[in-house]
């Protein structure tokens, strides 16, 4: 049996992870362990946070543990959208300047990968944001809210032929931005509704509709 260890940044990503791929993935002989990374070692305290140097202590802490081991692997999962910018980030000028999301992320895993130096670790960062997963099937939230269909329907006709992974990145039109303006009450219920449409969803159709996770699932499996 392997050991992938995923640090991520809250409870909705670590439940999700729980959901949606641990099943598979125990089938296949890989365990999956999500940790938050810790924003307070004294008091345990994890996720958030705007400080890099929290995920990348968090990570290295875990290599220090386990890098002799060849059956466990490292993970992390990371919006794109408000990715943490403090510290020694790995967010600098060159990723300022590409001209997509999809350029970012990959150069940013490329910076976390060189900075990591690890061989079983296998960064991911999400295009835009955890929510783009949901937006792959939108009816799928009427699972949670069972009486907002025309609410749905009003987000669904927003981002009409729009790739999910291509939902952008600012204040006003991330994907988590988008859900809300429909459902208000999303902003308090990510990790209950968001979780719960995901596995509405299912993990075939999120790596049929988002081809950036889907490479990460498949590398993950690789393992």
């Amino acid at each position: 049996m392997k050991k992938l260890f995923i640090v991520v940044e809250g409870e909705t990503e670590e439940r999700f992870l729980r959901k949606v791929l641990y099943n598979d993935f125990i089938q296949k002989g890989i365990h999956i362990e999500a940790q938050q990374w810790l924003t307070n070692r004294k008091l345990g305290i994890g996720g958030g946070g705007s400080n890099f140097d929290l995920i990348e202590n968090h990570l290295r802490r875990l290599i220090s543990r386990y890098q002799y081991d060849e059956n466990v692997f490292i993970s992390v999962m990371v919006d794109l959208y408000a990715f943490p910018i403090g510290g020694n980030t790995v967010y600098d000028e060159e990723v300022i300047n590409q001209q997509s999301g999809k350029n970012k992320v990959l150069l940013l895993q490329d910076k976390m990968n060189n900075r990591m130096q690890y061989q079983n670790f296998i960064p991911y960062v999400q295009l835009h944001e955890y929510e783009a997963l949901l937006l792959s099937k939108p009816d799928a939230l009427l699972t949670f809210y069972t009486d907002k269909a025309q609410e749905v329907e009003g987000l669904k006709a927003e981002i009409n032929g729009m790739n999910p992974e291509e939902i952008n990145e600012t204040p006003q039109g991330a994907p988590s931005k988008r859900i809300i303006k429909y459902l208000p009450h999303y902003k308090k219920q990510k990790t209950t509704a968001g979780v719960t449409t995901a596995e509405k969803i299912g993990l075939p159709f999120l790596r049929q509709a988002c081809p950036h996770f889907n490479d990460w699932v498949t590398k993950l499996e690789s393992i």
